[in-house]
């Protein structure tokens, strides 16, 4: 498969998301802010990495002081067109990690928690050099252990979205759309093998 994926204004897409696609059979070809926006119908699919918040004006929250941070407003515009695009084209798949899950659910109408910590007293991060691990449930049971960057999350699912698998504190960790297009996660799996097969089968 052909992937499109997006690149930020604050910090250009890392390897490992190319290196995990090939180590699949995919090709990837990356967009950023600026560059001309490719048209759908020149992939097989389109995935939205993760990054940086988005602006809270999206999901109609002012921000707040521990909220949103580092914001990357040229990729909010980039990459909500090209979600638009792609949910306007024929069934093509939509896959999104970490703020690409946040992305699909805020353009679908639904919201954030801006900062776990401040908001609902949760660590899904941390500062050191390891990152957190805990476990999730699947929405049929299974019970996976996923790597944590996070400290933003869903709060309200969007239209035709619903919440797949869960940390133990109740965190939203995957979203799907009932018919395996549409594909996202909280976690990074592009840094788990078995992670990335998951997303993708």
């Amino acid at each position: 498969m052909r992937f499109l994926l997006t690149g930020g204004t604050l910090n250009p897409l890392k390897d490992e998301y190319l290196a995990a696609l090939t180590r699949f059979g995919h090709d990837g070809v990356v967009v950023y802010p600026g560059d001309p926006i490719p048209e759908p119908n020149e992939f097989d699919a389109l995935l939205l990495p993760g990054g940086g918040d988005i602006a809270p004006e999206r999901f109609g929250c002012a921000p707040l002081t521990n909220g949103s941070e580092k914001l990357d407003v040229p990729r909010d515009e980039l990459e909500f067109s090209l979600l638009r695009r792609f949910l306007q084209s024929q069934g093509k798949p939509i896959f999104g990690i970490c703020r690409g899950m946040q992305v699909i659910n805020v353009a679908l109408g639904g919201t954030l928690w801006q900062d776990l910590p401040s908001q609902c007293g949760l660590i899904h991060s941390s500062e050191a050099g390891e990152p957190l691990r805990h476990p999730v449930t699947t929405e049929t049971g299974d019970t996976l252990l996923v790597n944590s960057y996070h400290h933003q999350a869903v709060r309200e699912a969007g239209r035709g979205l619903r919440v797949t698998a869960r940390s133990g504190d109740g965190i939203a960790e995957a979203l799907g759309d009932g018919t395996g297009r549409i594909r996202a996660v909280q976690w990074h799996p592009e840094k788990d093998e078995n992670g990335l097969r998951l997303l993708f089968t």
